[in-house]
């Protein structure tokens, strides 16, 4: 079973249509498979050099959850958002090593990580500059 993931830019008003209509202007998004909050909370712990703890996780806030959790849209915690934007390449090379030796993402290699982390470090200095949210919508 696939997890469709989607990251996208977006007001507290117009955060909730992205489930029925998954559409964003081409620069304001970035489409993924397989990761959740729980992934990218690992990867926050890691571009902060700490230890995973669940407050990580619960930073995420969930807007949305539908049909028990197949359909879910979570707002990315400022912090996190800031980090992301502020990524180097160096920086981004070195946490895709990191997260790939993670028990969440052992099934991937660094090479797959790096552009994932790209794609995140660019929607996040999109959410940035024009003072919107960042969103992850979730689909099983």
């Amino acid at each position: 079973m696939s997890i469709l993931a989607e990251l996208y830019v977006a007001t507290p008003d117009k955060a909730l249509g992205y489930d029925e209509v998954q559409e964003a202007p081409e620069g304001e998004r970035a489409e993924l498979t397989g990761f959740t909050s729980i992934e990218f909370s690992t990867l926050w712990a890691i571009l902060e050099g700490k230890a995973w703890e669940e407050a990580y996780m619960d930073a995420f806030e969930t807007v949305l959850e539908k049909n028990g959790g197949e359909r879910m849209i979570s707002l990315f915690p400022g912090k996190l958002v800031e980090l992301a934007a502020a990524l180097d390449d160096a920086r981004i090379a070195a946490a895709a090593e990191e997260w790939a030796a993670t028990d969440e993402l052992e099934h991937c290699e660094p090479e797959e990580l790096g552009p994932v982390i790209e794609e995140l470090r660019r929607v996040a200095r999109v959410a940035k500059e024009s003072g919107r949210g960042l969103y992850l919508w979730n689909c099983i």
